[in-house]
């Protein structure tokens, strides 16, 4: 009895949170629940820290199947796919993810923190060897997913169109809508005939990348030398006076390194919507704002223009986003998982082809990576598992599940940036088929 008095789930006792879950989740079910964001909020913290909860506790699921933030996802995947939560919840969770912008309001908060926080002088190094990690994450993903469709005695071309493309293209949005679309347009087929298939193999992907991830960070705890745990390179980040999580600070400084981020992001959106050469130019591809939003906060950082109080500020905002809404991000997140799609895909050729090129994707990134001083976890993490993961979301879940939120930044360094790089690589194989 003791021991169970001493739980306490978002700092409330366990009886008390209970009383909670248990009024919020009857008027969910009911369909009362405000259609606002405090209704989606208020279910998300809630049920969200229940099943993390639950979801750490799980024996080998804790340690080496993402915890309690994947089974997050799945559970309130489960809730919408099989109807459990009346449809006016489902979109209203969905909205307050998308249209409201709690994940843009998530990752913006954890890339000006990222940023911000590193060394200005490994600022360059690191942005400068992680392309290439990136680079070589494709690379040898593209050979492994050849050679298992060789294997198998398929066609090492549709192999890699049918599979390495979604998986690596960076998610849904900047991924497989704009290559279903190129694909429609350069074969002449309705763009429907290859999305279908291959969102149902990108969303399998990302489930590849979310368990890789868990054991990438268990295989992390276990051979410490191959981890900076949450450090990218090798080299220490300079301590003392500089550093800006050593800064005292109030609330007055979180507050700076808030509005910071949130302006941070409307510049990066009006410059990539309205005056970015790149997106205007008929390239037949386009730089997502968050890009442009890493390589803006990079630059105030590498120019010393941000005073060290603020940094810490932000800093300070990440470290309150990453512990309190993570699990509310993987609730508004997961509420959109179809586990349907997942069905579909599990054709034995498929799944074989789709752990290669994962494996392929954490190959590529270590062996580059390592080259230019990077930690081979973390590089395996970001270069390769968020190349192979499901856009934003995917990022959440996969650092979610290996506990590296703090690697928000590169995340989205290979979602966006390595994302357009794949619509480019994809246009060129869509004219291969159609040669």
């Amino acid at each position: 009895m003791e021991k169970v008095k001493s739980i306490k789930l978002l700092g409330f006792p366990l009886p008390g949170f209970l009383v909670l879950f248990a009024g919020v989740m009857a008027i969910a079910l009911s369909g009362g629940m405000l259609g606002n964001m405090v209704g989606a909020l208020g279910f998300a913290m809630i049920w969200g820290a229940f099943i993390g909860w639950i979801g750490d506790r799980i024996p080998i699921w804790n340690n080496w199947l993402g915890g309690g933030m994947f089974l997050t996802c799945l559970a309130t995947g489960a809730l919408s796919t099989f109807h459990i939560l009346p449809d006016s919840v489902v979109e209203t969770l969905n909205s307050f993810n998308n249209t409201v912008g709690f994940l843009d309001l998530y990752i913006l908060v954890l890339i000006t923190g990222a940023i911000l926080s590193i060394d200005r002088k490994l600022l360059l190094k690191a942005f400068a060897g992680f392309i290439p990690a990136i680079l070589g994450s494709i690379a040898v993903s593209f050979l492994f997913t050849a050679a298992a469709a060789l294997i198998l005695g398929e066609d090492p071309l549709l192999g890699l169109v049918n599979v390495a493309l979604p998986i690596m293209g960076g998610g849904n949005g900047a991924g497989c809508i704009p290559m279903s679309k190129m694909w429609g347009e350069m074969t002449g087929n309705a763009p429907e005939s290859w999305y279908a298939p291959a969102f149902a193999v990108m969303s399998l992907g990302n489930l590849a990348a979310v368990v890789s991830a868990a054991f990438l960070d268990r295989m992390g705890q276990k051979y410490p030398s191959l981890t900076g745990n949450g450090t990218m390179m090798k080299r220490k980040s300079i301590t003392g006076a500089d550093a800006p999580t050593e800064i005292k600070i109030g609330i007055g400084e979180y507050a700076s390194g808030f509005a910071l981020g949130l302006c941070l992001f409307i510049f990066a959106d009006f410059y990539a919507s309205k005056l970015s050469i790149i997106n205007h130019a008929g390239l037949g591809f386009t730089i997502h704002k968050f890009a442009f939003m890493v390589i803006f906060a990079a630059i105030l950082n590498a120019l010393g223009l941000i005073p060290a109080e603020i940094r810490a500020g932000a800093r300070g905002m990440q470290t309150f986003f990453t512990k309190y809404m993570s699990l509310p991000l993987m609730v508004t997140v997961g509420i959109g998982t179809d586990l349907t799609e997942f069905a579909g895909a599990f054709t034995f050729a498929n799944v074989v082809m789709i752990i290669a090129c994962v494996v392929g994707a954490v190959a590529g990134a270590v062996l580059v990576g390592v080259l230019f001083g990077f930690y081979p976890v973390e590089i395996a993490i970001t270069a390769g598992l968020d190349m192979a993961g499901g856009g934003g979301a995917g990022d959440v879940q996969i650092l979610g599940a290996s506990h590296r939120m703090e690697l928000m930044s590169f995340a989205q360094i290979s979602s966006r940036i390595g994302g357009a790089i794949m619509l480019v690589i994809a246009s060129a194989m869509f004219g291969m088929l159609n040669t």
